[in-house]
């Protein structure tokens, strides 16, 4: 089928759910200007288009902690004047919720679909997510403009857009072991023609995108070091679950909501 992306109408649905940074900022500052940076160019050049995820949640707090324990292994994504991004994700799944769905009851060779838009550089792509059964990510993406109207052909039925996902990120780069970290926190989320706004503003995520395994990766081992280690989690799923009216099934995400809430709390 071909779905119709009216872009207009999803960047200004994003615009309700935030209206400020967040405070954690203002201590990162000086931490986050120490780091050598690359553009965007350059980080073009490693895709990452097929990798494997870790992911790690941690307590926002640690932030600045874990910025200045790896300033001297990682380069920091600098463009437009900018080191900190705001990213903008609607997500589509059919009015059965199948995509989460299929994720929650364990499904294997599971995909996502998503617009996202670069809020401080004002690019967007729409994205495919293929999660493979040998637990690999392959990630496709079209180009978007905010000038263009797009239709897309995907394989599901009925899509349409079913959540709004908007957070901050830090991008760090580790040349050496071609690794990308994405530091991402400040969630907040909604559903389309809904009014309540589901936050975590407690939580920092931090996920490891490589070819390989991540042994000797200089974050997991800082991460190790402070008591972390890798667990499950989906964006979107989670954020199903905080804006759910209780109407659809959620048991394999149960312990990493309650994750989430001890973490935050840390």
């Amino acid at each position: 089928m071909q779905l119709r992306l009216e872009q207009t109408r999803y960047r200004s649905d994003h615009g309700e759910l935030r209206d400020k940074d967040h405070s954690i900022e203002t201590s990162c500052s000086h931490f986050i200007n120490r780091f050598p940076a690359h553009n965007l160019k350059e980080q073009s050049k490693i895709t990452l288009a097929d990798r494997i995820d870790s992911k790690f949640l941690l307590p926002i707090r640690v932030l600045p902690k874990f910025l200045g324990a790896l300033d001297a292994s990682y380069t920091i994504l600098e463009d437009s004047g900018h080191r900190i991004f705001t990213y903008e994700n609607t997500y589509f799944d059919t009015p059965r919720w199948d995509l989460y769905l299929q994720h929650q009851n364990g499904k294997l060779n599971r995909h996502k679909f998503r617009l996202r838009r670069y809020v401080e550089t004002d690019i967007s792509y729409f994205e495919t997510k293929f999660k493979t059964n040998k637990n690999r990510t392959v990630k496709k993406r079209i180009s978007c403009t905010e000038s263009q109207s797009r239709d897309i052909t995907i394989e599901e039925n009925q899509m349409r857009p079913s959540l709004y996902v908007n957070y901050r990120r830090v991008t760090l780069w580790n040349h050496a072991a071609n690794e990308r970290l994405t530091l991402d926190y400040d969630l907040c989320y909604r559903r389309p023609e809904k009014t309540r706004i589901a936050r975590l503003n407690g939580l920092l995520i931090a996920e490891l995108k490589r070819f390989g395994k991540a042994n000797g990766s200089p974050f997991v081992k800082t991460a190790k070091k402070y008591g972390f280690l890798p667990q499950t989690f989906s964006k979107y799923c989670t954020g199903v679950c905080l804006t759910d009216d209780g109407s659809l099934k959620n048991n394999r995400f149960k312990s990493t909501l309650t994750n989430i809430k001890k973490t935050s709390m840390m």
